[in-house]
């Protein structure tokens, strides 16, 4: 059976760690329910991640530990429901210019909260140099999408031979992508409580993909 063979109904073909690990076990069932079930649209879905996913701002500026742990849950559940309407949307076969502005907007949402948050909780817990870091990340994260076209289909380049062969099986792309930077940043580093390591492991990452992308352009 090839990789495009065992592709749930809705997914893409091949997707970043994060997506295919921890996500699509849960986005999944929910794709398929709704598209027995019809309860709710692809924009409907949507709609439910864009207000998840102003809530993590919230959540994590208040400047507690709970926040930081409610915060986390709710950018996971935005993200996994940002999943559920593109794979609802492909297993319908409904695509329309309105969902597609839909979704981006509740993608940058999600992710202009959360950075906006963790500023507020570094400015109110760690002191106004820590800030710096979120800056830092938000500039890199937004430079990498532009530059890399990272949410437009597979990044090129990745490992070669039995290695590739043994991720493209299992439907991971070869290198980390912005799923997974979002995930250590917004999700693991806060509810560890490492907001700090988080954003400067995430930085680290980000800057390490432009470094990357630019030499791949310009070889």
């Amino acid at each position: 059976m090839t990789p495009e063979d065992a592709t749930p109904a809705g997914s893409k073909k091949r997707d970043y760690w994060f997506t295919v690990l921890l996500t699509d076990p849960v986005a999944l069932p929910i794709v398929r329910f709704l598209a027995r079930r019809r309860w709710l649209s692809p924009d409907g879905v949507t709609v439910i991640a864009l207000l998840l996913g102003l809530s993590v701002g919230g959540f994590f500026s208040t400047g507690e530990r709970w926040g930081l742990i409610a915060g986390a849950i709710a950018f996971y559940l935005a993200f996994v429901f940002d999943c559920v309407d593109g794979k609802l949307a492909r297993a319908l076969q409904v695509t329309s210019p309105r969902g597609e502005a839909l979704d981006h907007l509740a993608d940058g949402g999600r992710r202009a909260s959360a950075a906006l948050g963790l500023s507020i909780y570094l400015w109110r817990v760690e002191g106004d140099a820590t800030i710096l870091f979120a800056v830092v990340y938000i500039v890199a994260s937004y430079y990498f999408l532009e530059i890399s076209g990272a949410e437009r289909g597979e990044p090129a380049g990745g490992l070669g031979g039995t290695v590739s062969g043994w991720l493209a099986r299992r439907r991971l792309l070869p290198n980390p992508g912005m799923p997974d930077v979002q995930a250590i940043t917004f999700i693991f580093g806060p509810l560890a409580g490492l907001v700090i390591a988080g954003l400067v492991l995430g930085t680290a990452m980000v800057t390490a993909a432009i470094a990357l992308t630019v030499y791949r352009r310009l070889r």
